[in-house]
């Protein structure tokens, strides 16, 4: 039978399949059921940067209300409603109720004061830390070189503040991605996910209004993963994860022959169930009895632009002969 075991980040995983950071994640029995189904780890829910200024603030006026009159004001300090205190308290129960690993995921803009959470994340046990940078660079003043600095800002701020490993999460949309991606990998990054899924606003014709939604995602995604996961396969230590776009066992392949390291799982879940998990993970094991591989290493990256054998399909020589077939 099939070795599904991997390592993320020098954390050791019973299969390459992870529950994304989702819907889902942010329950006890949802991590649990994760587990039973063929989970190698969970990321759970995102606590956001706004969540975490919003509790400080909180913190900050309340320490300086009528304190001078009580010295026992820090006795009436509130509760920090705005999910940092909770958070953590879910990240403690997580990790006595599974035993894969369990890895806290923080999503930001900036630097900032907020960076210094991550130590608690740490502290209270998270074996890992994914760092979700969701910017959307819409300001025409702001250079392509600006962007990857604020990236590059935000990971060494929290890379200063743990030893834990940091997975960091990224946009496609990099100029260059691939020297963004080394610059993240020298600056401390252990894993980069490929990729974060940016909200697109529709429009409503009839009322004149955006429609704010975030639909699941459709296995057509994947294809833009896929194909920077192999080009990047073998060009930076920090291991590669697949993100956005995996819906079936082939889709987990494909992403491991192209160099993932793992593959993280959200909108699939939420359509068929964390049950799907097991199909998944089962037939990933079926493939590789078939294909008589004994484990992920005898076939990972072996489709990368660094093990393929036509590493010009996965840049300019694919496009050109495509369009040149449709003439």
């Amino acid at each position: 039978m099939a070795d599904l075991s991997t390592q993320y980040m020098g954390l050791n995983l019973p299969s390459p399949l992870i529950l994304a950071s989702s819907s889902l994640s942010n329950r006890i029995e949802n991590f649990q059921a994760a587990e039973a189904n063929g989970a190698g780890a969970v990321v759970v829910r995102s606590l956001f940067e706004e969540q975490l200024e919003a509790a400080q603030s909180e913190l900050d006026q309340a320490a300086t209300s009528g304190g001078e009159n009580n010295p026992e004001a820090h006795g009436y300090l509130p509760s920090l409603k705005a999910g940092p205190r909770d958070y953590l308290n879910l990240l403690k129960k997580a990790k006595k109720a599974v035993k894969i690993p369990v890895i806290a995921s923080l999503n930001c803009v900036a630097p900032g004061s907020w960076s210094e959470y991550a130590k608690q994340i740490e502290d209270s046990g998270a074996d890992a830390l994914e760092v979700n940078c969701y910017f959307v660079a819409a300001d025409p003043t702001v250079s392509g070189e600006e962007v990857e600095k604020k990236y590059l800002d935000v990971l060494t701020s929290v890379r200063r503040t743990v030893k834990m490993p940091i997975a960091f999460k990224l946009s496609p949309f990099f100029t260059a991605l691939a020297h963004s991606a080394l610059r993240f990998d020298k600056a401390g990054a252990n894993a980069l996910v490929l990729f974060n899924r940016f909200l697109q606003p529709d429009i409503s014709v009839e009322k004149r209004s955006l429609l704010v939604s975030m639909p699941l995602s459709h296995p057509s995604e994947m294809l833009l993963s896929m194909r920077w996961i192999a080009i990047l396969f073998g060009k930076v230590k920090a291991h590669l994860a697949a993100s956005t776009g995996v819906h079936d066992p082939n889709g987990v392949i494909k992403q491991l022959l192209a160099g993932a390291q793992v593959v993280q799982v959200a909108s699939a879940l939420v359509k068929n169930g964390i049950p799907h998990l097991a199909k998944m993970r089962d037939g990933l094991e079926q493939w590789m009895d078939k294909e008589g591989h004994e484990s992920l290493e005898d076939f990972r990256g072996s489709l990368s632009q660094k093990g393929g054998l036509d590493p010009g399909a996965f840049e300019r020589a694919q496009y050109v002969q495509l369009i040149l077939s449709q003439n």
